[in-house]
């Protein structure tokens, strides 16, 4: 080993398991940050979805509601008009019951609001509402996706450490190997 130069075995050994520590703590970081950020998008696209859905279907009521076609004001028009509404209330409600967040739980209450009334105030309000409502799931949406791209930083630095890490083991002991084929001599100091 008197001519091998380049990185004392003890060291290259010391040096790769400090990077395989912090390889596995970024590593372990890594797949909790992924957890929250898949749940986030689950719950998000969950939500997002269903918003969508009530926002139609809202539509579709406050135009049967307020719309002057003499078709609209038939017995079997105002009855699904009234079925919708319904269904539409008891979602809703549900779906107010299970946010966590008053200002969202407010929010679905003011598109309740506009269900329970026929005139152009509710409506615009129970509008905004929904378009907040629905504002606040792409902000989400975006948090999510950051957390993405943070974890595919924390890859690179997890797949460099690693990669780092097996350089530090390989190359001194594969020296040491092409030497001893070679016929040298290896001498080892204790």
């Amino acid at each position: 080993m008197k001519d091998y130069t380049f990185i004392r075995p003890g060291i290259a050994v010391t040096i790769s398991a400090v990077t395989l520590a912090g390889a596995l703590v970024i590593g372990l970081w890594l797949i909790f940050s992924l957890q929250q950020a898949a749940a986030t998008v689950a719950r998000g696209a969950t939500t997002s979805e269903t918003l969508h859905r009530y926002n139609a279907g809202l539509e579709v009521w406050r135009e049967m509601a307020t719309g002057t076609d003499p078709r609209l004001q038939r017995v079997e028009a105002v009855a699904q008009r009234d079925s919708l509404g319904r269904m539409l209330r008891v979602q809703l409600s549900e779906l107010s019951n299970s946010m966590a967040e008053d200002r969202e739980k407010d929010l679905v209450q003011t598109v309740l609001g506009g269900l329970t009334s026929a005139g152009t105030g509710a409506g615009t309000e129970a509008r905004q509402a929904m378009i907040v409502l629905l504002a606040r799931q792409d902000s989400a949406m975006f948090q999510a996706a950051q957390a993405s791209q943070q974890a595919v930083l924390l890859s690179a630095v997890l797949l460099a450490l690693t990669i780092i890490a097996a350089g530090m083991l390989i190359v001194p002991m594969a020296w040491l190997y092409v030497r001893y084929k070679r016929g040298a001599t290896i001498e080892v100091k204790v």
